[in-house]
């Protein structure tokens, strides 16, 4: 017995162990330096991404883009199990390997960090079917008429020269699908990429892909899904779901390739937030985020999803690289104009302005299904490469714009621009805002617009907002300095509304004024404005612009703590000799409650208060007795008189454990977990149940009745033998709510009954009941 047990609980030790290790071997590997490497831009860039450079005044290289010290890269790999990938820009490798202190050692290894992340697509769900075929445009496509992306088309403008690389899972069916029909006659789709399985193919996997590829680019039956349909693609799969930690390696990668390939836009909809990070984390100093600034010193325009994240009261805010201060970051909003109830809020953890742009949330897309091949679906997944759609457009507009230039433009060209909303962001960018500058560039002369503001007693007024509009469109805007005065440049002749507002200022009551104004080519309008400040500001706490963020729940599954109510069946196992146990029907059930506090995102540790029943069902004896005529005389029939037992402990428990994060995500944010831990308990009720049949009663004087009705016996009895404390180990390995448990009683149940008291267990009184259970849990989640 001694023997059995030794073995079962070092197995027991190494797969408690085992997952441990396991979620802890993938590392990212800095070195301290680049020396002895050399590199020719010449050689390594495509011709597209030196002209990116040239054209924005950077320099054609610097040591970001300098390879890795192979002689570093061999002495790490001859260290470990797994090379992932490399990064230039931060001079890294990524391993999987067991000899990280090793690693560590090694006297050019600058640092070490563990890799924990997991890639998710900011996309709700799909549903709906396509509009019936001859439906008008706007009906057809809500999220382009919503940006006024037909004056893009109507101008012939559709992203030409712009290349936009698109990171994701798999681009199912985009080789054959009819929506890219034009981007395969055109040879538009110009490199593609696997970097999971190091290999070119990506139309394959996932139809995330596809839906987004098509909210840039796609076309059905003639009419525009994206609007940037005439630019060329870079198309790379970073996504993996069995392989989530490896995914950051990938995306990084992915950058890096984007940019020696040429492209000007990279589309993200991908992010990392509760499954690695904390709200407080989303600051723009990850390692992805790093990334995306870095991407954008180098002239591309990158543009990532805020994430979905708004209706889970753990989390609400912005994912990373979301939170990057030069990513252009998309909300979602849905066809009335509202924020999406799942998109994720601004600021950043440091306050900076998120999201930059919104649009819509609720997109028409391309479905890879021969069935059905366009749908609707939902998601910041898909505001994002709308987004990146309208900026190729715009940027082919105003070609002489670099990055930065050009998102500042994108803001101010969304609808609610100057105002910011930490949901709407400035807006939904406006193609008019790119039309109507491109018609005022080409009149001979422009003019401007100036003045001063003062107050009902002549003072001047500062931070009063000063913003030209044409159709419901901002042209411009200024603010008013410290002595009232406002100046708008380059505007061309034409009626306009000139609008004053005063809602930053809380001395002033009446928040905007609107005044009509006609300006003559090259002319210069002076317009003095008197605003009544005879009421004092009242700024409603409900007003949109200045909508209060709501705090992130620190309760909840994802969130710092989690309370969580769980119930349990199992049944008894051998495990070495026992009493002779029905295993069949020997079962358990319990109902508990677990708390849990997070120590990082893949390690907690919890306590459980629990209370249950486990019934210890011995085998049944059968007992043969002889037939009694009606004379007395024993006769050759015989009878079988079963006598059935059972073992009932009730008890209170508690249980103190860790657990292990091993995979993010599920349905209710659990993830794949494992679970270790010791109970204790008192059985506070124990009793001794036994049930006898026999066939034939007797009705006295040892002869047989003539009433041939079988009678049943029952009889209950304290369990004295029982222990009244018991103790041991469990394990859990789970999946969202359902887990399997093993759990090994180290204690003994009973006190070694007296045969004599216990006639079943005679012969075996010095045996123990089963000390292992199995069976599954079930967890209620509360609080996402």
């Amino acid at each position: 017995m001694k023997v059995l047990r030794t073995v079962f609980l070092s197995l027991l030790l190494f797969i408690i162990q085992a997952p441990f290790i396991s979620a802890q071997d993938l590392y990212w590997v800095f070195f301290t330096d680049k020396n002895g490497t050399e590199f020719d831009p010449y050689a390594y860039f495509d011709v597209k991404a030196i002209q990116r450079r040239v054209q924005q005044h950077l320099p054609l290289c610097d040591s970001t883009d300098f390879p890795l010290n192979r002689t570093y890269v061999t002495a790490v790999d001859r260290l470990s199990e797994e090379m992932i990938g490399e990064s230039r820009w931060i001079n890294a490798v990524a391993v999987g390997t067991f000899r990280i202190d090793e690693i560590r050692a090694l006297p050019f290894v600058a640092a070490v960090t563990p890799i924990e992340s997991h890639a998710v697509p900011a996309s709700v769900s799909s549903e709906g079917s396509a509009p019936i075929a001859g439906t008008n445009t706007a009906a057809l496509y809500p999220q382009l008429s919503r940006m006024k992306g037909e004056l893009f088309a109507d101008n012939g403008i559709d992203g030409r020269g712009i290349r936009i690389a698109v990171f994701d899972g798999g681009f199912k069916m985009a080789d054959e699908h009819p929506a890219f029909q034009h981007l395969r006659d055109g040879h538009r789709i110009l490199k593609t990429y696997n970097f999971p399985l190091k290999r070119e193919n990506v139309y394959g996997w996932s139809s995330h892909g596809t839906m987004v590829l098509s909210c840039i680019a796609g076309i059905k039956d003639g009419k525009k899904i994206g609007l940037a349909t005439g630019a060329e693609f870079l198309l790379a799969r970073t996504e993996v779901n069995t392989e989530l930690r490896k995914e950051e390696v990938w995306w990084m990668m992915g950058m890096e390739w984007a940019d020696r390939n040429g492209a000007n836009i990279i589309n993200s909809s991908l992010g990392y937030g509760k499954e690695r990070y904390n709200p407080e984390d989303m600051d723009g100093t990850s390692l992805v985020a790093r990334a995306a600034n870095m991407a954008a010193a180098k002239g591309i325009l990158v543009c990532n999803s805020m994430g979905n994240e708004g209706d889970d009261r753990s989390w609400r805010t912005l994912i990373t690289p979301a939170d990057a201060d030069s990513v252009l970051s998309v909300g979602g909003i849905d066809e009335m104009g509202n924020p999406s109830s799942f998109t994720s809020w601004g600021p950043t953890a440091d306050g900076r302005l998120k999201p930059n742009v919104c649009a819509y949330g609720h997109a028409y897309v391309a479905n890879p299904s021969a069935t059905k091949p366009y749908t609707y679906a939902h998601g910041t997944s898909f505001s994002s490469p709308l987004t990146a759609g309208f900026a190729a457009c715009a940027w082919q507009s105003r070609p002489q714009l670099n990055n930065m230039e050009l998102k500042a433009e994108i803001e101010k060209s969304g609808d609610r621009y100057p105002e910011h909303d930490f949901r709407y962001g400035y807006g939904v960018p406006q193609a008019s805002y790119f039309v109507e500058e491109q018609k005022k560039a080409a009149v001979g002369e422009l003019g401007t617009i100036s003045g001063n503001v003062i107050n009902q007693r002549g003072e001047a007024l500062a931070f009063i907002y000063v913003y030209l509009q044409r159709n419901d469109s901002v042209i411009n805007y200024a603010m008013t300095d410290e002595d009232g005065n406002y100046q708008l440049h380059d505007v061309s002749a034409g009626t306009y509304d000139l609008i004053f507002d005063a809602k930053l200022h809380t001395s002033c009551g009446v928040k905007e004024t609107e005044t009509n104004i006609v300006l003559g080519e090259g002319e210069d309008f002076v317009l003095n404005h008197a605003v009544d400040c005879s009421q004092q500001a009242v700024i409603p706490i409900e007003d949109p612009w200045i909508r209060p963020v709501p705090a992130p729940r620190k309760y909840g599954v994802n969130a710092r703590y989690n309370f969580a109510p769980y119930l349990s069946w199992g049944f008894v196992a051998p495990a070495g000799p026992t009493k002779p146990i029905n295993y069949g029907k020997s079962e358990s059930f319990l109902i508990g409650l677990r708390f849990k506090g997070n120590i990082c995102k893949w390690y907690s540790l919890g306590v459980a208060a629990e209370i249950g029943a486990t019934w210890y069902n011995l085998k049944e004896v059968r007992s043969d007795y002889p037939y009694e005529n009606f004379f007395g005389r024993q006769d050759s029939l015989r009878y079988v008189s079963l006598r059935k037992e059972n073992i009932r402990v009730s008890f209170l428990q508690a249980e103190l454990y860790q657990r292990f994060r091993l995979v993010p995500g599920g349905l209710f944010g659990y993830g794949l977990f494992f679970d270790t831990g010791i109970y204790g308990g008192w059985n506070f009720y124990c009793r001794h149940k036994t049930v006898t049949d026999n066939p034939y009663p007797h009705a006295g004087f040892g002869h047989q009745s003539n009433d041939d009705t079988p009678y049943r016996v029952r009889t209950f009895t304290p369990a004295t033998f029982m222990a009244h404390f018991q103790w041991g180990v469990r394990a859990r390995l789970g999946y969202d709510i359902v887990a399997v448990y093993v759990q090994y009683r180290i204690s003994r149940l009973d006190r070694m009954p007296s045969d004599l008291d216990y006639p079943s267990f005679q012969g075996w009184a010095h045996d123990d009941f089963p000390a292992l259970e199995v069976g599954l849990q079930l967890t209620v989640p509360l609080g996402r």
